[in-house]
This record gives C-alpha cells, structure tokens and sequence, in this order.
C-alpha cells in the first residue's frame, strides 16, 4: 500500500508501556530509496525531542486508525543515543543506535555471521542528497552547458566536518521546496512523498510535483527511479523527462488512492518499465 509521508506524520505512535509522540520524519538510503530510519517526535512525553526508530522496530501499523505501534520501551527510548539534529547521520552513530536496540545492520555483507544483507530496492541511481554538500565539480544545468557548483574551498571546508565518511541518508523533510527540474525548464517544487511497505520493509516510490501556475493546479507524480540528480547547493531534483511530457501528465489526487493499475497507467504514459517489473 503507498502512503503519503504528510499523512504518516499525522501517525500517533506508541510504545510497548504508552504513548510515544508522532512521526515527525523520514530517513531515506539515497542508494535503492528504501526507509532506514522514522523519525520520532517525542516531546509530549520526553524533553529529549526526537529519536530515530528503524522500520524493523513496528509492531504493528493501522492506517485507518493512523497509528504505529513500536517493538519498545518509552525508557529504551529515553535511554537511546540521539541524533544531532543539526549534523548528517554518520555510520559510527547507526551502530551505536542499532547495538542499542538489537537491530542487526542493514549495511553489513551478505554472509556476515549476525548481520542482515543489505535490503534491496527500486534499482535507482545513487544521488547526492541535501543534508551534505554532493562532491560534484561541474554539472549540466538545464542549458546542457557546463558551471562549476563547487570551488576548492568548499570541498575543503566539506571534508574538514566530515572527514573520511559517506553521507547516504537524507531527510525527506529537506527535500520539501526543492525546485524539479526537466529537459526543457523548470517544473514546480517537491511537495511530498510516496511510500510503500513491502515484506516490512519501506521504499520511497514517489515524489509529488506541484507547479502551484495558472495553467496548471493539479500534483503530478514523479517516479524516484527518474531522478537523474539532486544538486545540494541549488535546491533542486533534475529529472530525466522532458517538460512537456510532464505538462500534460495525468494528474495526481491525494484524496484517491494509488493502485497498481494507477500506477502502470502511470508508467505507460511515460513509456518507462515499472520498479515492480524490474
């Protein structure tokens, strides 16, 4: 079943001994899109303010009642490690994280004696996300021309905070207002997500484009899979479509629900291969 992420963060989410707060954000793995983490929002019980929960950690989720139930204490919670909210996630603080709950890691090798093998997902291209500057020197911008995005200070001043670790998680949160961009000129902003489970595991699937123009009101739904990239410095999704094809794309409504058939006739429009047929 898809989600919008605005409407899981009006989830009410509860531990194994009461309630626990909101879904306040979402953590996606900029290399397959699949969920690592949610984001807690605890603060009408703790002072801590927010914790992440890995998708492993639900119990239990009712979409009509809009709830989510947590494999967990409110003081196994209190007492885990936290996040700093103005700092990517690092890989030394999901160990930490996972060590904490028994969660096995997500990252390990196929075959590691107690981990899990990575999880797969849609097959997308990795792209640079918002929560660290993207090591690019050039790019092509929407005039197919070539312009320096990054000067040597900058990729300086970016390994000198974050020395010798990768950056793959980003916040859907900071994707919110990011400008899309097509073959042909821009194409409104980023104004939520799609996600779907699948075997308790979480991918982002979709992203909603709105123009918020005169000539068009309705959302238009864009495939993860299409991204062709995510400048940092410019707030902006470069999809690789033309404009005019998503001018005249079947519009998305947030009220109707997307089936499978929405989303083949969707994917015919377009003339791609579905994610689920990859």
């Amino acid at each position: 079943m898809l989600v919008h992420a605005k409407t899981l963060e009006t989830f009410a989410m509860s531990a194994e001994d009461g309630e626990l707060g909101k879904i306040d954000d979402v953590y996606m793995d900029a290399q397959d899109y699949a969920v690592r983490y949610f984001v807690g929002d605890t603060r009408t019980w703790f002072f801590g303010g927010k914790v992440l929960l890995s998708p492993r950690s639900f119990s239990s989720l009712d979409y009509e009642e809009g709830s989510v139930n947590v494999n967990a204490t409110k003081e196994q919670i209190k007492d885990s490690p936290k996040p700093d909210e103005h700092a990517p996630i690092k890989r030394h603080y999901e160990q930490e994280l996972s060590d904490h709950y028994g969660w096995p890691y997500y990252w390990a090798a196929p075959g590691q004696p107690g981990l899990a093998a990575p999880m797969s997902g849609t097959g997308g291209t990795p792209v640079p996300g918002p929560l660290v500057p993207p090591v690019l020197t050039e790019r092509e911008n929407k005039k197919q021309t070539k312009e320096d995005v990054r000067t040597e200070s900058a990729e300086q001043e970016r390994e000198a905070r974050y020395p010798n670790e990768e950056q793959y998680l980003h916040s859907l949160n900071e994707l919110i207002g990011y400008n899309v961009h097509a073959r042909g000129g821009e194409f409104g902003n980023v104004t939520d997500f799609l996600l779907e489970e699948v075997d308790n595991q979480w991918f982002v699937r979709y992203f909603v484009a709105d123009t918020g123009g005169v000539f068009r009101n309705e959302p238009t739904l864009i495939s993860m899979d299409w991204i062709k990239e995510v400048t940092w410095l410019d707030h902006a999704i470069v999809v690789d479509m033309d404009r005019e094809k998503l001018d005249h794309a079947p519009p998305h409504t947030h009220e109707v629900p997307l089936t499978r058939k929405r989303e083949s006739e969707l994917h015919h429009y377009y003339g791609r291969t579905p994610y689920w047929e990859k």
